[in-house]
């Protein structure tokens, strides 16, 4: 079950990242749309990061 929580958040967060980072570079910084663009790009890389762990765990129980 962890490794499929793992795989998702791997999943939802790359999506996060890749789409507010191009997100953020087509837009004007100093604008609201950008600073949530950043915030919304930390937010994926750190669920990304978590997925990682996850999918780490899972592994490392299963040997």
């Amino acid at each position: 079950m962890l490794l499929l929580i793992g795989r998702f958040g791997l999943f939802v967060g790359a999506f996060l990242t890749l789409a507010c980072t191009l997100t953020a570079v087509f837009t004007s910084p100093g604008t609201a749309e950008f600073v949530i663009s950043v915030v919304t790009a930390g937010i994926g890389l750190a669920v990304l990061a978590l997925g990682l762990l996850a999918v780490l765990l899972e592994r490392k129980r299963q040997e």
